[in-house]
């Protein structure tokens, strides 16, 4: 049986507990102590912890990686209003049973392969990920929603990167664990990326942002892209995607 814990690491974001609550029931929700009073008028004591002042979601993800014990840690966006299937009935789901079982039903996978995370996929756009045709793929990004066990429990963000965390750690996993368990079919409903006005967006400075931004090409080189793809658009901070692979181009000679 599993052994795990759900967080929503949160701030300012009060008024978005009762969806969160209703989504993810058995969440801990942890917020920083000064909020504590606008949280408990919505979340029970017993789902809320509390964390120091501290600077940064960075610096937050990793008390809570000291603070929680659980074996395996789900990490959720305090902005998720949903999850949508990308394949067959493209429901939007909101029933937290079926919510539980999509992210147990990863959990599951991701041990018993041997793995060290879980995320889901980014985009709705299912042209770029061909979820029909590829469920399951051996890279995704690190936020949102996501999950990690084993040698990734004790793997830190890196506040260096501030706003762009979680590219840092997507790509620090991929270094050392070599694959991400990457569910296509499903796609966490958190707002537009790269495009809103909260969390790390709204947190994070535009200067340190862009320092940020310069932090990570120069740590990743061309692992990283900074030019955004044509039909992306709309965007309120310097998108970034991943260029590294984890499968042979066709044709090509198997090693």
């Amino acid at each position: 049986m599993l052994d795990y814990a759900i967080v929503v690491p949160s701030r300012a974001r009060a008024h978005n507990m009762p969806t969160i609550r209703a989504l993810f029931p058995s969440a801990i929700v942890c917020v920083d102590e000064r909020e504590k009073e606008d949280y408990a008028k919505e979340v029970p004591a017993d789902k809320l912890l509390l964390h120091p002042p501290m600077d940064g979601f960075a610096v937050c993800v990793n008390w809570i990686m000291d603070a929680v014990k659980a074996p395996i840690l789900i990490f959720v966006d305090d902005d998720c209003t949903g999850v949508r299937v990308r394949t067959g009935s493209f429901r939007f789901i909101e029933d937290p049973e079926e919510i539980l079982a999509i992210l147990e039903n990863a959990a599951t996978a991701c041990s018993e392969l041997g793995l060290t995370t879980f995320a889901f996929s980014r985009t709705m756009n299912r042209a770029m990920i061909k979820p029909d045709e590829i469920p399951i793929r051996p890279i995704s990004y690190l936020s949102n929603v996501f999950g990690i066990m084993g040698a990734a429990r004790h793997r830190k963000m890196d506040p260096k990167y501030a706003g762009r965390n979680a590219i840092d750690l997507t790509l620090r996993t991929l270094l050392e664990d070599r694959v991400i368990y990457g569910e296509c079919r499903f796609y966490f409903e958190c707002g537009p990326v790269f495009s809103g006005r909260g969390g790390n967006v709204g947190l994070v400075s535009n200067e340190r942002f862009v320092q940020s931004t310069r932090n990570l090409v120069e740590t990743w080189g061309k692992c990283v892209q900074t030019k955004p793809l044509p039909f992306r658009k709309n965007f309120t901070v310097e998108s970034m995607r991943l260029t590294v692979s984890r499968t042979n181009a066709p044709g090509a000679e198997m090693k």
